[in-house]
C-alpha cells in the first residue's frame, strides 16, 4: 500500500496563513501566542516554525499577500481599457468581491500593521497607496473637472470608506450581498456625477 504524500509545502503554507489571520483578527497580534496560533491552524508550535520563522512573519506575508492582490485586481479592471464610468463600477465590484472573503485582513491591516518592523510596515502601506491611487486615478477619469487638484483625494477616501469598511457590518449571509451593495455604491456615484 502507498503512504499517502505529504501536503504540498506552499498548499500548507496558505493554509496556516488563512488560519493565522483569521486568528489574529479574533485575538488581535498582540494577544496571539505562538501556542494559539498553532491551535488555530491545526498544529504543532514546532510545525509553525517550520514554515515561517515568527508570528510577524506569518502577519507579513497574510497581509503582503493580500494587498499585492488587491492591486492587481485592479490593475486588471484598469488594464482592460473600459470607458471611465464602466472603469469605476468594475473597480467597486473588484474590491467588494475580494472584501466578501477578506473580512480578517481588513481587521488586522487596521489595527495590527503598526506590530511590523519598519520596512514591511512601509511594504504594506505603499501597497495600499497602490490601491489608492488606482481609484483616484479612475475617479479623475471619471470626472477631471472635479476631481484633481484639492478634491481628488477626499473625493476617493469617501468612496473607498463606502466599500472598505464593510467588514464592520455587512455579513454575506446578510439581507444585501456585497455584488448588491456594489451595485448600490456605482448607482449612489453615478447619480452624484451625472
Amino acid at each position: 500500500m502507498a503512504r499517502p504524500k505529504a501536503p504540498d509545502h506552499e498548499a500548507q503554507r496558505e493554509r496556516i496563513l488563512a488560519r493565522a489571520i483569521e486568528a489574529f483578527a479574533e485575538l488581535g497580534y498582540a494577544g496571539a501566542s505562538m501556542a494559539q496560533l498553532a491551535q488555530a491552524c491545526g498544529t504543532s508550535k514546532a510545525g509553525l516554525y517550520h514554515y515561517f520563522p515568527s508570528k510577524e512573519a506569518m502577519l507579513f506575508e497574510s497581509l503582503d499577500r493580500y494587498t499585492r492582490r488587491l492591486s492587481e485586481r485592479l490593475h486588471t479592471v484598469q488594464a482592460a481599457a473600459l470607458p471611465a464610468h464602466a472603469e469605476l463600477a468594475q473597480l467597486v465590484r473588484a474590491l467588494l468581491t475580494e472584501y466578501r472573503v477578506s473580512r480578517a485582513h481588513h481587521i488586522a491591516l487596521l489595527n495590527d500593521v503598526k506590530f511590523l518592523g519598519m520596512a514591511q510596515r512601509e511594504q504594506i502601506q505603499a501597497q495600499e497607496r497602490v490601491v489608492v491611487q488606482a481609484v483616484a486615478r479612475s475617479l479623475q477619469r471619471v470626472a477631471p473637472e472635479r476631481f484633481t487638484g484639492p478634491h481628488r483625494t477626499p473625493a476617493t477616501m469617501a468612496l473607498l470608506s463606502m466599500v472598505n469598511f464593510t467588514f464592520a457590518w455587512l455579513r454575506p449571509e446578510g439581507p444585501m450581498t456585497y455584488e448588491q451593495y456594489a451595485e448600490l455604491v456605482i448607482d449612489l456615484w453615478t447619480r452624484s456625477l451625472a
